[in-house]
């Protein structure tokens, strides 16, 4: 072995990945905090700051590239074993969703009304602090998700980008579970079938393609709980640290990182008991966090009142369970369980819904009791649609191994606090959170969470026909989500029509312009919504005002005004701003707003819900 090959193998490539990635979310999160306090949210100081980053990281890893480069390529062989085929596997499933975040531009429901929305007030505004707004959504939730997706914006003044931080976020969660699995003993073997075993879960592959924020919080969840692992093993305190940042960095995300990192946070503080001098470190977790999300915690509560944003709106506090004890919490545990045993078969499925009611029936309490349930009733559909898709073979195999580890005597510490860890996270989503159909895709951090365990549990099983076997059952599993996505299809578009029949189209990429693309989780808005906008454009206005008081919350789909109305020469778009807003937001904020619009558009809530012909007459513009 060369000099080079030791240099290369002292070096771990994939921890290594880990900490880049914690180093790249705190330069987005301080750049972006740092760059609102002055005003400057433009196009040439996100351009500054990552020149800077690059010429930083090319001086900091440009030896370390060369060596990790020449160990790559020095070791490229194509060997016909199973390893190799997990590789491939891997791969072609990385290269489908690569090419569907690409191909399609964010068009889900809470795309449109969120979260690009809030990037363009911020583009607009100069900085990231909360607006007047009727949805709320865009101002309490954790904003760091939608920072990455304002710096792709701004610096390539368009959404073609935006998709790929779910998509880079998979691969993170992919990399992660491995080395977790390498920490509980497995070989490459059972790494490589916990990185397949991660990339394969149909609620990942739906996500991975679009600008929900699930995957990203997983990304920091794992990393966060590989770094308690780690800290197990070694006893550095580095990781204490890399904890403490990914831990903040889950909590700049999203809300239900809270309720994940709840039990693994016990955890690491029975570890650091053990070692009087690293306890005290664990005061400075806190102080690390409070630094990451000082901006989102400091602007929430100027308006609202609590550092996390919990209010009265129809999408805050509404989800929180109103009534907590063991039925309720015994109700949505059956509840989150059997949503992810849905099949596309309407005969299972509704004896799965016999089964649910009959669990209801028995502990006394009503299905679709409100104080437990936000969206209606238990539903029990299959969905090729990331809200509501089931992890129906993921979940099976998760319960197969936890048995088998169990017969075969495997079941102990680490294995079994870190599977304790799983579950107890799992009853607190359950206890704190009310049931909801949609609510599913929550729980991609659990599935990833159980990855390294699967491996592990196949690592102990030793059979290669097994591995081979259950490879291909999940490859082939994979493939109606990676290839007939709701929204975003890449080989066909699946739809119920007449009689329950399903009818098979070509994807709409085929035929359709991007703008149309917006729509394809309601195509019937397409029309209205380009009458309108041309309307705008040929009347030169390029201020807009949208009164959408007579919607829900969720029921704008503010996003596409701002696209459609973009000037296709200059680049520049229109400026856009809610009035007649009655929350909390506009009497605060209110006198942010300095200019007159000359052109209002007036949304009403049929505008979403609606899928009739009466769309053309709902949506309305009038001069100033």
């Amino acid at each position: 072995m060369n000099m080079v090959d030791k240099k290369i193998n002292k070096k771990p490539i994939r921890e290594l990945f880990l900490w880049c990635c914690i180093g790249f979310g705190l330069f987005i999160a301080f750049t972006t905090e740092f760059l609102s306090f002055f005003g400057l949210i433009n196009r040439f100081s996100i351009f500054v700051c990552w020149f800077f980053l690059s010429i930083f990281s090319y001086l900091k890893f440009k030896n370390k590239f060369k060596y990790y480069l020449y160990g790559f390529v020095s070791k490229i062989n194509f060997p016909l074993n199973l390893i190799m085929l997990f590789r491939l596997l891997i791969l072609a499933t990385l290269i489908l969703t690569l090419l569907t975040a690409l191909i399609y531009p964010p068009n889900t429901p809470d795309s449109l009304s969120y979260h690009m929305s809030k990037v363009m007030h911020w583009i607009q505004n100069g900085n990231v602090e909360f607006y007047s707004t009727p949805i709320t959504r865009q101002l309490y939730l954790s904003p760091f998700s939608e920072f990455v997706i304002l710096h792709l914006q701004l610096l390539t003044n368009g959404d073609y980008l935006a998709n790929l931080v779910q998509w880079f976020s998979m691969i993170g969660c992919m990399i992660t579970v491995s080395l977790i699995n390498k920490e509980l003993g497995g070989n490459n073997k059972s790494q490589l079938f916990s990185a397949l075993f991660c990339v394969t879960i149909p609620m990942g592959i739906l996500q991975s393609t679009s600008t929900q924020t699930d995957y990203v919080v997983s990304l920091w969840i794992i990393i966060f709980v590989y770094f308690i692992v780690r800290y197990k093993t070694t006893k550095s305190i580095k990781y204490i640290f890399g904890f403490a940042v990914a831990l903040g960095l889950a909590l700049l995300t999203k809300q239900t990182a809270y309720i994940y990192a709840l039990p693994f946070c016990i955890w690491l503080l029975f570890l650091a008991l053990k070692k009087p001098n690293h306890f005290l470190l664990l005061f400075t977790i806190p102080l690390i966090i409070s630094l990451i999300n000082f901006g989102s915690f400091k602007r929430n509560f100027e308006l609202y009142g609590n550092p996390i944003g919990i209010h009265s709106s129809e999408y805050s506090k509404p989800t929180i369970n109103e009534k907590i004890n063991i039925k309720t919490t015994l109700s949505n545990f059956t509840r989150n369980i059997t949503f992810n045993l849905m099949v596309p078969n309407s005969r299972v499925n509704n004896l799965t819904r016999n089964f649910i009611n009959k669990v209801h029936d028995y502990i006394k309490i009503s299905i679709q009791d409100p104080k437990t349930t936000f969206g209606g009733e238990y539903w029990t559909f299959f969905s090729l649609y990331e809200s509501y898709a089931s992890n129906v073979l993921h979940l099976l195999i998760i319960i197969f191994v936890t048995l088998i580890l169990i017969v075969q005597g495997n079941f102990r510490t680490p294995i079994q606090t870190y599977i304790i860890n799983i579950i107890f996270g799992f009853l607190l989503f359950s206890i704190i959170l009310k049931w909801s159909p949609w609510g599913n895709r929550l729980l991609l951090p659990l599935f990833i969470l159980f990855t390294p365990i699967v491996g592990f549990g196949f690592f102990k099983i030793k059979s290669n026909k097994f591995y081979l076997f259950t490879s291909i059952i999940l490859i082939v599993g994979s493939l109606p989500y990676l290839l007939m996505n709701q929204t975003r299809p890449l080989l066909a578009n699946i739809e119920k029509g007449l009689e329950s029949k399903f009818i098979i189209k070509p994807p709409p990429f085929f035929k359709n312009s991007r703008n149309e693309l917006y729509f394809t989780f309601y195509p019937k808005l397409y029309e209205p919504y380009k009458k309108i906008t041309d309307k705008i454009k040929e009347s030169n206005c390029k201020i807009i005002g949208i009164d959408a008081s007579k919607t829900l919350e969720g029921g704008t789909f503010e996003y596409p005004f701002w696209v459609m109305t973009k000037d296709e020469h200059s680049g520049l778009y229109a400026k856009i701003f809610y009035f007649n807003v009655k929350n909390r937001s506009n009497k605060i904020l209110k006198n942010r707003l300095i200019k007159k619009p000359c052109a209002k558009v007036f949304l009403d809530q049929e505008l979403i819900s609606s899928s009739g012909n009466q769309l053309k007459s709902i949506l309305t513009i009038k001069p100033n």
